[in-house]
Order: structure tokens, then C-alpha cells, then sequence
């Protein structure tokens, strides 16, 4: 709203900026973004969720290195970073067994944009950056971290959730798109019209139109629906059918569109494995990129004790880390690995009050 800082990008004092990306270095999915006077955490909630990056601040102190070649920040400055540490759609890998090792593929997603499967990589590569002495971080493509539950490991208290796929069906909308119903109330309005010409009455259109318009708003193409085939295949005879997708109130916009593939992501099938351990066990070391190998973010490997096929390597991204330590136990670091959910139920309900918000906030009435 100031119009004095509207030329020239002069961030040496900025509270927050956003670090830089060059163009062809970023390996991340395309999102089409649109907001006006949106907060940026609505905005971006669920395009990160499905494209599997991750927010990672930093606050830049005095004597750090910059952040990026050429940058003049004040000291204090907190710098947001979006990084890709899952590469999920180029080289990684999602799982495994102890006796013969991870598996490499990529996620290709179909031509329909919603559906995707695993594509094995026959000849993987090996980061270089691990046989550097004193090197400190994990390459999404090759995750080096493998924590094994047992009786004599540095895993203390573990805990694993598994949830099967539910919908396969996806619905999002609720008013027509673009055009329909100013399409149906001029074919009503011309065709009134024209009877009432060719009967030398006055035109009637309007007022048919007008009769009309509360039984044909918002019925045609005001909703559209995707049908995961594939889901509901491996899902057998009887399973769930449909969800509604919040994130768009008109069918058949690109807002649409993105609310279905959310409403996919959040309904496919996910594990939980919280787990926790001490730092240094099997070689890990918490922290951010070049102060620990594993973060926010990170894609590792566990495996679940007296569970499933035995030696299976379950490799997913961590969601969240704490530490908790008191004075007579060494500091811990529970850690959430794949799908983290709300345990407080406050917590969820202000997150919805939060999206009606903003919901109010575009409609104009906040």
C-alpha cells in the first residue's frame, strides 16, 4: 500500500526475504498460483502439501555466509527458503528391505494429472557428496539414513500407523463455471423475444428469464468429478466412494482442478511412524543443511518391529521434531516420519476458522 516501495528491490532492510532460486536449478512440480490479498499461508498450504517441499527459515546473524551470492541483508534478517527434499518425481526412494537394500524409482504421474505410480530406476546413481570426509546432509535421491527398531538399538519408544486409501471418488465446485449461466439467460431472453416478435406482443424474454433464473443457476457443469480407476481397483468390491474437496466454489477452473488433486493427496494411503531416538544413532545427526543430515523435510528410512513383512525399510519424509530432555534423561528428539496428524483438536479448529477467514477476506466481507 506504499507506493514509495514499489521501485527498485533494495532488501538490506527487510525483516524477511525470500531466497532467490536461478531459473533451470529448481527440479520442483509447476503450480499455477493465484491470490489477491491472500495470506501467503493459505496460498501455499496446499500446493506445497502436493508438490512435497518444504519451507526451511533461517535467521541470518552476523558473520554468517550469505545466503546466496551477491545478497545484503541486515544482520537479524529472516530468510525463507522453499527446497525440494523429496525429489519424489526425479530420483529417490520409497522403500525397501534390510537384506537387499532401498529400491530407486521416480513418481510419473499420468496423463489425466491425477493419478501417478512408481517407476523403477534400473541405473541409479550415488551422490558423489557422501564419500566427502566431513560432509553433513542427505541427498533426496539417495536417502542414507536407515533407523532400525529393536530391542538393543538407539530407538527408545516407537509407534506406526497405517491408512488405507479411502475415496476414489473426488468432487469439487458447487457454481457454474464461467459463462453457463449468462449463456442460458441470453438463449432465454432471445428466445422469448422472438416468440413475443412473432406474435407482435411486447418482448418477454426478460421476464421469462427472470421466472427462469432461480431453476437454471448454478446447475449446469457446476461441479466436476475425477474417478480414480486405479484406486478403486486395488481397493476390491466394496470401498468408499466420494469426498467433497474444499479449495473451490466453481467447476471447472483451474482452482478446481488444484482442489481435486489435493482432495486425492489427502485421501491416499499413509503411514506414521513416530519414533523416538537418540542423536547419533546409525549415524544421525539433526539439524539443517550443513549442520545435520536429517530436518524437516528429509526423507529417511525406519522399520517397524514385530510388524508386517519382516525387514521391510519404510522411507517417507520428517514432519516434525521435538526434543525434550530433563536432568536425569539425555536429550531425545521424537521425530514424525510420513503423515503427521492434528492430535489437538483445537488446533484443527482453529485451522478451519482460519480458511473460513480467508474465505471472508476474498468474498470482501473482512
Amino acid at each position: 500500500m506504499n507506493s514509495a516501495g514499489w521501485s527498485g528491490l533494495d532488501q538490506s532492510n527487510w525483516q524477511q526475504v525470500v531466497k532467490p532460486t536461478a531459473i533451470g536449478e529448481d527440479t520442483s512440480q509447476n503450480a499455477i498460483i493465484h491470490s489477491r490479498f491472500t495470506y501467503m499461508y493459505d496460498v501455499q498450504k496446499s500446493v506445497a502439501a502436493d508438490a512435497q517441499i518444504t519451507w526451511l527459515p533461517r535467521r541470518y546473524l552476523e558473520g554468517d555466509p550469505p545466503p546466496w551470492p551477491g545478497a545484503n541483508l541486515r544482520p537479524g534478517t529472516l530468510v525463507w527458503d522453499l527446497i525440494d527434499s523429496s525429489s519424489w518425481d526425479t530420483e529417490t526412494s520409497f522403500g525397501g528391505d534390510v537384506f537387499n537394500g532401498l529400491t530407486r524409482a521416480r513418481t510419473v504421474i499420468n496423463s489425466d494429472g491425477f493419478n501417478s505410480g512408481e517407476e523403477p530406476i534400473v541405473d541409479p546413481t550415488f551422490p558423489p557428496e557422501y564419500s566427502q570426509p566431513g560432509y553433513r546432509g542427505t541427498d533426496p535421491r539417495a536417502p542414507g539414513i536407515i533407523l532400525r527398531d529393536g530391542d538393543r538399538t538407539g530407538i527408545k519408544t516407537s509407534s506406526f500407523k497405517w491408512k488405507p486409501a479411502t475415496a476414489v471418488g473426488f468432487v469439487a465446485g458447487g457454481h457454474s463455471a464461467y459463462g453457463v449461466n449468462e449463456a442460458i439467460s441470453a438463449a432465454i431472453n432471445m428466445a422469448g423475444d422472438l416468440v413475443a416478435a412473432a406474435l407482435f406482443v411486447p418482448p418477454v424474454g426478460g421476464a421469462i428469464d427472470a421466472i427462469l433464473k432461480p431453476l437454471y443457476t448454478d446447475t449446469l457443469f457446476a461441479y466436476m468429478k475425477h474417478h480414480d480407476r486405479d484406486r478403486a481397483a486395488r481397493a476390491g468390491w466394496s470401498h468408499l466412494h466420494e469426498t467433497v474437496c474444499d479449495g473451490a466454489d466453481r467447476g471447472y477452473t483451474l482452482s478446481a482442478l488444484l482442489a481435486l488433486r489435493a482432495g486425492w493427496w489427502r485421501t491416499r494411503e499413509q503411514t506414521t511412524h513416530q519414533i523416538t531416538v537418540v542423536d547419533g544413532y546409525e549415524g544421525l545427526r539433526i539439524g539443517q543443511y550443513g549442520h545435520g543430515n536429517a530436518y524437516l523435510g528429509t526423507r529417511i528410512g525406519t522399520t517397524v518391529k514385530d510388524w508386517g513383512t519382516p525387514g521391510v525399510i519404510y522411507v517417507d519424509r520428517i514432519t516434525e521434531i521435538t526434543i525434550s530432555w530433563d536432568r536425569q534423561t539425555t536429550p531425545m528428539f521424537a521425530l514424525t516420519v510420513g503423515h503427521r496428524d492434528e492430535e489437538d483438536p483445537i488446533v484443527k479448529g482453529l485451522e478451519m476458522i482460519q480458511e473460513v477467514a480467508a474465505l471472508a477476506r476474498e468474498l470482501g466481507m473482512l
